[in-house]
């Protein structure tokens, strides 16, 4: 991101934050005192941490951030857009978050068996019952994000493109506007980090000699054509296909292809870990980007303790190397005795 001016302002309140001010209070408005007081306050106080009190104004909810803003609308029970986008991106991106911390739970350990195959080798049974359940969780995660169910209350990633498509004009082109005085403007694209399945559109959307983890400007746009495109290419791939087979056939029915000629079953829908990763980016990515439109917080999404596995066996593998030292000598000193 480019320095701003020192001398620039930024814009004193952002579009949506006063959106969400003036749709709380017209909400109010329609309340009692009393139910206001007694019932909506509490309630509000309680589970968003703040610290409200009547009569609810402008003053105190200036102080609040977007994303507790939208907490509040939703616990008004209002039904604006944006409000649906935050529930949903919210809540698939902490679903992404959860798959892709247990992915690299899994590629940690495909790493790590070369150098530490002594270590794991103790206790095979756990180790095979832990890899075990992190295949099987990442799966029912990453087929419950991309669930082709067309339920009403259901909520997938589809779903949540479709939605955002239907809505996306309501977020600014830029992330920030920093005024120097009423004659210039600067403006802060918004940024997007740049994967290897994603190079072939940037490029043919006008961007070239793009390379793996680049930073580039885009638009809440742009941002939507992306994800079609991925999205149509998971489709095109049969990649979505494969998925609700192997969920159908192999996780969730008794199914008697899978009894008969399990090989054949995966042969025929084949999926590898690779296209998981690519499933939980895209959900990751975009939910991310969402919230970060909506609210104006970065969450973060890398674990900050993804070393603990790799420290365990480090200090497994110092401890048998002396128990075996330890063996040595005492056979040494049985025998010189």
């Amino acid at each position: 991101m480019p320095p701003v001016n020192v001398n620039a302002t930024k814009q004193e309140k952002h579009p949506l934050q006063i959106k969400f001010e003036n749709a709380i209070l017209k909400l109010l408005q329609k309340k009692d005192e009393s139910e206001i007081v007694n019932e909506i306050l509490p309630i509000l106080n309680s589970e968003i941490s703040i610290n409200l009190v009547y009569p609810v104004t402008q003053e105190q909810l200036t102080k609040l951030n977007r994303q507790k803003l939208l907490i509040i609308l939703d616990k008004l029970g209002c039904s604006i857009a944006e409000v649906t986008l935050y529930k949903w991106s919210n809540n698939l991106f902490n679903q992404s978050r959860n798959a892709y911390n247990k992915f690299l739970l899994l590629k940690q350990y495909n790493s790590l068996y070369p150098t530490y195959e002594h270590a794991i080798s103790i206790s095979p049974a756990f180790y095979s019952h832990v890899l075990d359940s992190l295949v099987i969780a990442i799966f029912i995660s990453v087929q419950k994000i991309f669930d082709n169910t067309t339920g009403k209350s259901s909520v997938t990633i589809e779903k949540l493109l479709l939605k955002y498509e239907q809505n996306y004009t309501i977020f600014r082109e830029f992330q920030e506007i920093y005024k120097y005085d009423e004659f210039f403007e600067e403006k802060i694209s918004w940024k997007w980090k740049v994967s290897e399945d994603e190079i072939k559109f940037f490029e043919t959307n006008n961007f070239s000699n793009l390379r793996k983890d680049d930073f580039i400007d885009v638009s809440p746009f742009l941002v939507l054509k992306l994800h079609e495109w991925k999205l149509n290419r998971f489709k095109d791939l049969k990649k979505l296909d494969y998925l609700d087979a192997q969920r159908n056939k192999i996780y969730v029915h008794n199914d008697k292809l899978a009894m008969n000629n399990f090989k054949k079953l995966i042969e025929n829908n084949p999926l590898s870990l690779e296209d998981f990763e690519l499933f939980i980016l895209f959900s990751l990515k975009f939910t991310h980007f969402l919230l970060l439109m909506l609210t104006d917080i970065n969450f973060a999404w890398e674990p900050i303790n993804n070393d603990d596995w790799k420290e365990t066996l480090k200090y497994t593998t110092i401890g048998l190397e002396k128990a075996e030292n330890d063996i040595k000598k005492l056979k040494e000193e049985i025998k010189n005795n």
